[in-house]
This record gives structure tokens, sequence and C-alpha cells, in this order.
């Protein structure tokens, strides 16, 4: 091989491996970009986390207070529930006592007063 001839081959060749390089370049640098992009995705998403965390305490609290008033009412409702039969009771007791024509005609007379 010539001397010329195998100049013009090195060339060639270092000529492509330079477009190459070029190409490789480019390459990393939409890589690095692509990087840069993710790293601001994931700080999105972290401080997308750190909200949802907060918005899921919230909840759990309200949630506790809801809890919390559920069990107060039903207590309440228990009471009174229990209220109410004794009374019932009483009022049974009373009519057979006075006679349930007698608490009629008193429920009557309360009613008109």
């Amino acid at each position: 091989m010539q001397n010329e001839k195998f100049q013009e081959l090195v060339l060639s060749h270092l000529t492509r491996l330079t477009e190459d390089m070029f190409g490789l370049k480019q390459d990393v640098a939409e890589l690095k970009q692509d990087t840069t992009t993710l790293k601001q995705d994931v700080a999105g998403l972290k401080q997308d986390t750190a909200t949802l965390k907060q918005d899921v305490a919230g909840l759990k609290s309200k949630l506790d207070l809801v809890y919390d008033h559920v069990v107060q009412i039903t207590e309440v409702q228990t009471a009174n529930s229990n209220r109410i039969l004794k009374l019932e009771k009483t009022t049974d007791s009373l009519s057979e006592i006075c006679g349930k024509h007698e608490v009629q005609i008193r429920n009557i007379k309360n009613i008109l007063i």
C-alpha cells in the first residue's frame, strides 16, 4: 500500500471516528439533560409525597375526631334509650295504679293547658 493511500485511509477512519465521537458527545449531552429532568421530576415527586403525607395525617386526625364523636353519640343514645324504657315502665305502672282512663284524661288536660 502506498503511503498516500495509507494516509487517506487513516484520515478517513479518523474522520469517521471524529464524527462518531461528536455523536457520542451529543448523546452524552442529551443524557445529562435527561438526568437533570429526571432529578427535577424526582424532586417534584418528593414534594408531592410530602404533601400527601401531610394530607393523610390531617385526615387521620379528623377521622379520630369523628370516631370519638360517634362513640359519644352512641353512649348518649344508649343512655337515652334506657331512660325512655324506664319512663315507659313507669307510665305503665302509673296507668295500672290510676287506671288508664285517668291517665288519658290527665294527658288531655296537659295538652289543653
